[in-house]
């Protein structure tokens, strides 16, 4: 691997939850593909944006018997594209709602888009491969991994779907993807929702992704904010909550928007911005909620132990 200058950094701006349908539907339908994003365009600004879209992009398909299923038309995929994503995360419970056909829509409108994504795929192969661009003379390599269930939605060796996160072989895969990279970032679906903490196995996988040399570590699923931690030398965000996602659930307006600095050395700086994502417009947190986030975030020390690395920020 060719030795960077010292001054090579990026920008990897990192969100969570994603949804094309309902109000960001509507509000990029009437106002313009990037409408929905405009309250926090200068929170977005980086080398590159990556976020977890959480349905398949399809009009065929069975839905899948669940309480809740998502879809969107393929022809809100401009909306990704305009609002600034460089590649986008699929290793969810909710991008095999309408099955393989939904998913293979999926893969083939983010395609015809020319908008990379990870975490899920035609087999496990492609589900579980990572995503590596070069930015400012810096290899940054994504990985997508989920933990949700069930298990039919897993890709396998001839079988499209989601990448799972079996926690006996997550440090080997992460320890291969750092091979293809100089700083490997982790995208990870998991968690319990609602829940106000991380459970057992969001900690474990964080543990398993810095064994293997994860420099960072985003969770999502949860819809809620949860605590950041440091690993060694693997920064843990454990959920930043939801992003372009309108859920009836109090409390989960209250997300981030996570800005890593990125060089040879791994995560120098996670700016954290508090953001209220009611009604599928995210905008800037008031003050009381970021007191909140602050909070959660800071529910393992974390924030207080490590003031140089990690700020919440507007």
């Amino acid at each position: 691997m060719a030795v960077l200058s010292t001054a090579a950094f990026v920008t990897l701006v990192v969100v969570g939850d994603i949804r094309l349908d309902g109000p960001v539907g509507a509000i990029a339908l009437s106002e313009g593909d990037s409408a929905p994003v405009a309250l926090v365009k200068g929170s977005l600004a980086g080398d590159f944006l990556l976020g977890n879209l959480e349905e398949p992009l399809t009009k065929r398909g069975t839905p899948a018997v669940k309480k809740f299923t998502f879809r969107a038309p393929p022809e809100r995929t401009p909306i990704l594209k305009a609002c600034g994503f460089g590649a986008v995360g699929l290793a969810n419970n909710h991008v095999m709602d309408y099955g393989a056909e939904g998913l293979a829509d999926t893969l083939e409108a983010l395609d015809k888009a020319g908008l990379p994504h990870l975490g899920a795929g035609r087999d496990v192969r492609e589900a579980r491969r990572p995503y590596v661009f070069e930015r400012n003379g810096l290899k940054v390599g994504l990985l997508a991994l989920t933990s949700t269930f069930p298990s039919e939605n897993w890709a396998g060796k001839a079988k499209p779907g989601t990448a799972f996160s079996d926690l006996t072989r997550v440090e080997g895969w992460v320890r291969e993807a750092k091979k293809l990279c100089d700083v490997l970032v982790v995208s990870f679906h998991g968690g319990t929702e609602l829940a106000t903490e991380p459970n057992e196995i969001q900690r474990a996988f964080a543990k398993a992704a810095a064994a293997g040399g994860a420099d960072a570590v985003v969770g999502h699923h949860p819809h809620v904010v949860h605590a950041a931690e440091v690993i060694g030398k693997t920064l843990v965000v454990h959920s930043v909550g939801n992003f372009l996602f309108e859920s009836p659930t109090p409390g989960t307006e209250k997300s981030l928007i996570a800005r890593l600095t990125l060089t040879q050395d791994g995560v120098t700086k996670a700016e954290l911005v508090p953001i209220d994502t009611e009604g599928g417009r995210p905008k800037p947190a008031t003050p009381a909620q970021r007191e909140e986030v602050r909070t959660l975030l800071d529910a393992l020390g974390a924030l207080t132990a490590h003031p140089d690395l990690l700020s919440l920020t507007n």
